[in-house]
């Protein structure tokens, strides 16, 4: 199946977590990300019962400092 995640396209197999996901780009455990599907923050407690679906928006977000 077929996301955008930061309106890139990438293929995923059918069934996939958003947690399965992350943990494939290495974000799972790193600090500082916010996660959307679909325009709706994703808490960190519902990363493994969020399953992706053909065509959801995946928006990642890495938190900055600044001044």
């Amino acid at each position: 199946m077929k996301v955008l995640i930061n309106d890139s396209p990438r293929e995923l197999p059918e069934g996939t977590s958003l947690a399965t996901l992350l943990r494939e780009l290495n974000l799972l455990e790193t600090k500082g990300w916010a996660f959307a599907v679909n325009d709706s923050v994703v808490p960190k407690s519902s990363l493994e019962d969020t399953i992706l679906e053909c065509g959801d928006k995946i928006l990642l977000i890495q938190a900055t400092q600044g001044g």
